[in-house]
């Protein structure tokens, strides 16, 4: 196996590829990445076999070949060189040399034999989707997916397809985002529980891709990119009914700037106790108190905002950090949140929303220690 390749082109490449490769494995050939040329195209494979990735470069092909790569060690030699060509040759026996004017780094491979194989189930239906639309629904659902082992189902984002609408659910049990592309249309019909891992793929290796096709079997999901294919496997399991936790009777609406709340809460949870976070809403007509104080180390702070609120007054306790990851995926001056009282989830959504798109996220209160 012989190929030239630049040094920008190759990085990019094995970039796209490292974030699946498990930093800790008990298979050491899954710490490897698969380089295998036909002609002038080098595709690049890497997979920890529940999420797998190949793309494809454009290169001087010499000797046709494949062999398995340790990734950390090519990755750290390929992103230290200087923007200047290189040479990758493979002998019989997997020793690999990389050549560039600057000098010669060898290494070890091993077979392509050794590396897993990528299979998928046959289709059962896709759809094609663009790309931007789809970036943004994964960047405004994903920091709510749960990182408990405990409840499987809720490590990844739930895919609706449904005849006119595209819906993405993502939530830990603290929040909770529900996401609706309502200028979609597709004979399929069918529901899949993403892991976040290959959803970051998707959005890290987008480059330039308009449309992506998304192949959907009983326990694959596959994206198409321009140049890059991203294998997965769906978690498996039920999950929960979203809808049911979603309130409907929330009679009490405050409008407020997003960034003005965004500053308010950064300063005052400072003073917030470390673990909980807590801070205090107390709304009254006109403006809303947000307080917080950490009677361990006697800090206490408190700021107003003006604000459209015209109810009757209410305290209601949230963690700042939840309510903060919340306001930073929200792309709107002003928001909406909708509370009934202080045992309820509270719905928060962009005063204006985008054309054929509709997004809900809900925030759990945190119940508050009455002075």
């Amino acid at each position: 196996m012989k190929f030239k390749v630049n040094k920008k082109t190759f990085h990019q490449a094995i970039q796209n590829i490292i974030g699946v490769v498990p930093i800790k494995t008990t298979i050491p050939i899954l710490s490897n990445i698969l380089l295998d040329l036909q002609g002038n195209e080098l595709s690049l494979t890497g997979t920890d076999l529940e999420v797998s990735i190949s793309t494809r470069i454009e290169v001087q092909g010499e000797t046709d070949g494949a062999v398995a790569v340790p990734a950390k060690i090519l990755f750290e030699i390929v992103r230290e060189l200087p923007e200047i060509p290189m040479e990758f040759a493979c002998d019989e026996e997997h020793k690999i040399t990389l050549n560039t004017e600057k000098g010669f780094y060898k290494l070890s491979g091993e077979s392509k034999d050794d590396f897993p194989k990528i299979s998928v189930e046959e289709s059962k239906g896709s759809f094609s989707i663009d790309s931007k639309k789809l970036d943004g629904m994964i960047n405004k659902t994903i920091f709510a997916v749960s990182t408990d082992e405990l409840r499987t189902t809720l490590m990844g984002v739930y895919l609706k397809i449904m005849a006119d609408e595209l819906r993405m659910v993502a939530t830990d049990g603290h929040r909770l985002v529900k996401i609706v592309d309502k200028n979609f249309s597709s004979d399929l019909e069918q529901e899949a529980i993403i892991p976040t891992k290959a959803l970051n793929l998707v959005s890290k290796n987008l480059n330039g891709t308009k449309e992506i096709k998304v192949n959907l079997s009983d326990d694959h999901i596959v994206f198409e990119l321009d140049k890059t294919t991203i294998y997965s496997k769906g978690i498996e399991g039920q999950f929960p009914n979203y809808e049911r936790v979603i309130p409907t009777e929330n009679d009490k609406e405050l409008t407020i700037n997003r960034e003005l709340l965004s500053s308010s809460v950064r300063r005052v949870a400072i003073f917030s106790n470390s673990i909980t976070h807590q801070i205090r809403f107390s709304m009254t007509k006109g403006n809303v108190k947000i307080k917080s104080e950490d009677i361990e180390f006697g800090g206490e702070a408190e700021e107003t905002i003006d604000t459209d609120y015209d109810y009757d007054d209410l305290d209601v306790g949230y963690n700042a950090n939840y309510l903060l990851d919340i306001l930073r995926h929200l792309d709107t001056d002003e928001i909406i949140l909708k509370v009934k009282d202080q045992i309820s989830a509270g719905i928060i959504y962009p005063t204006n929303q985008k054309e054929n798109e509709d997004i809900l996220m809900l925030l759990m209160p945190i119940r508050l220690n009455e002075d």
